[in-house]
């Protein structure tokens, strides 16, 4: 089996990348929760001017908020750019330099769409921007993980998986997340679905639940803690969904009151939106573990084998 090397710098660049996503992706979910989306004018310019020499202090709220998600998208794309560049001058693997050039394209058609949305006024375009960048950090976190210690180390020497396990669960369990925030974008975005949105939440939740077990039985770390991981944060963006309703429509019968607009209803908002794709990604990046050991245990069971047969004595003349 080919060793693997670790890039302190390399991971290092992925992971600031990575996180660096973060904030821009909270700009956005607030931009779309309060509705900011079209209040700077035009692009790639602001408002006419230079996007760069656009004064970020004393704008009002609307216009600060989105104009400070385009500069944390511009702060991204040049991470990304150098993320490519350390991954051609240390990483021998062309697949990884394949996934960090993956992230570089992704970014730029996530800043087109972005744009794009602004100069057609479009709310199926906003959507279709709030999807493609949860699948955008997806791939960071993945390109992070693969960059990594643990990564490294699993694959020159992975724990053992039973054949066949929880393969059909790692594909349903993203699909359905996926399909679940597909359903909370068709809502922020058009108002429409409140009802399937809630009530597949908890159909999530079971499949997460299965997941847990399943990955408990392994006895896998590489796997438990990822596995643990989802499950927390799908039980929280279930509670983050109440409380985003309970602000928004209240529940007289215990005395709440709900506040269309509010400071709470927006932050519960904003919250849920950034855990989904949380949510999301670690779902994701558990199933390419569950996939990863497979191909793993695989590929030494081969070499294994190539090894027993040439080690076997040859005979002559045996009738």
């Amino acid at each position: 089996m080919n060793q693997q090397q670790y890039h302190p710098w390399l991971f290092r660049i992925a992971l600031a990348t990575t996180v660096a996503t973060l904030p821009l992706m909270i700009m956005g979910g607030h931009v779309t929760t309060e509705g900011y989306g079209m209040a700077v004018d035009g692009w790639p310019g602001s408002d006419g001017q230079n996007m760069f020499t656009y004064p970020v202090f004393g704008l009002p709220t609307d216009k600060f908020f989105e104009h400070v998600h385009r500069l944390l998208g511009t702060l991204v794309g040049f991470l990304s750019i150098i993320l490519v560049i350390v991954a051609f001058k240390v990483q021998p693997q062309k697949w990884i330099r394949k996934v960090a050039i993956a992230v570089l394209i992704c970014v730029i058609i996530q800043g087109i769409l972005g744009g794009t949305r602004v100069t057609e006024n479009s709310v199926g375009l906003a959507m279709t921007h709030g999807l493609f960048a949860a699948c955008v950090f997806t791939l960071m976190a993945f390109l992070t993980m693969a960059t990594g210690k643990r990564w490294i180390e699993n694959s020159n020497d992975p724990p053992e998986l039973a054949p066949g396990y929880g393969r059909r669960l790692a594909i349903t369990v993203p699909l359905v997340v996926l399909f679940q925030y597909f359903l909370g974008g068709f809502l922020s975005h058009f108002k429409v679905g409140l009802h399937p949105h809630m009530s597949f939440a908890f159909v999530v939740l079971v499949f997460v639940i299965i997941e847990f077990r399943t990955a408990r039985k392994t006895g896998i770390k590489w796997l438990k803690r990822p596995a643990m991981g989802m499950l927390h944060l799908g039980i929280f963006q279930i509670m983050l969904g109440i409380g985003a309703w309970l602000t928004r429509f209240g529940l007289p019968a215990a005395g709440i009151i709900g506040e269309p607009g509010s400071l709470q209803q927006s932050l519960f908002r904003t919250a849920h939106l950034i855990t989904g794709i949380l949510f999301l990604m670690t779902t994701t990046l558990y199933s390419v573990r569950v996939f990863r050991l497979h191909q793993l245990n695989k590929n030494r069971s081969s070499e294994q084998t190539l090894s027993a047969t040439d080690s076997l004595p040859e005979t002559e003349g045996n009738a």
